[in-house]
């Protein structure tokens, strides 16, 4: 039997970069998984693959910086499944910009997205999580642990996730729900491949978060959370787990 056979599990970011490599990594576990993303084109991309290859997954259209989408996406998701196990909050937006320059409408998006989207799906889903005493893991970021310049919306977002999860950990904790956050560094996806220095950053700034060991894939970040939905952490919650090579110790 696989780790996750019989878990039905709702991902938010599955069309690329560590939610993608999670829906895969999950689902290779056995798990049923509804893969959200705003980008429809992509995340059917990532459900066909899991299909494709033996695994179950379905496709879902999803912006999580809009409650009535994520109020509909819990809802679609417990009209395909019957019974959610597992939330995964991996999506989330970044850009690179000296704070000064910083407007409050790219400030709000990002932490519309990263953080209030993790609240809301979590607000949605907490009470079918709660009816069978699942788990929440949500994504956070070494941005919520160490100086990093240039990401003040971001590292703000991220430092609220994880804050943010650790209340959901003890609020909900003898009642069954485990709560845990993942902090990556150093990984390979889509947002870090994009990255570009704002005018006149000062690049020595950038060996304050490498890691020592070079940069990893997505996967590394997805084979953790998969831990963490399994019943292998049924005694981890209000945890942060650190997948960054060291570069915060």
């Amino acid at each position: 039997m696989k780790r996750l056979e019989g878990r039905n599990i709702l991902l938010t970011g599955a069309a690329s970069g560590i939610g993608k490599a999670t829906a895969e990594r999950l689902a290779n576990e056995g798990a049923r998984v509804f893969c959200t993303d705003v980008q429809a084109a992509a995340v059917e991309a990532t459900a066909d693959g899991i299909r494709t290859g033996g695994g179950d997954a379905i496709a879902h259209v999803c912006d999580v910086g809009d409650p009535a989408s994520i109020e509909a996406t819990v809802d679609a998701a417990m009209t395909h499944f019957g019974t959610l196990h597992a939330l995964c909050n991996i999506a989330g937006i970044l850009h690179f910009v000296h704070t000064h320059e910083e407007t409050l409408e790219a400030w709000n998006r990002v932490l519309t997205v990263n953080l209030t989207g993790t609240f809301l799906m979590c607000r949605a889903a907490i009470p079918h999580l709660l009816a069978s005493r699942g788990t929440i893991v949500n994504m956070s970021s070494t941005a919520a642990l160490k100086a990093h310049a240039w990401t003040s919306a971001y590292s703000a977002s991220k430092g609220g996730v994880l804050a943010f999860t650790y209340g959901l950990a003890i609020e909900y904790g003898k009642q069954g729900l485990r709560v845990n956050a993942v902090c990556p560094g150093g990984i390979e996806t889509p947002i870090q491949k994009a990255f570009s220095l704002p005018e006149g950053a000062n690049p020595n700034l950038l060996k304050r978060i490498m890691p020592f060991d070079g940069h990893r894939g997505p996967e590394d970040v997805a084979s953790t959370i998969a831990f963490l939905v399994s019943d292998d952490a049924r005694h981890v919650n209000g945890s942060m787990i650190r997948v960054d090579g060291a570069m915060c110790t």
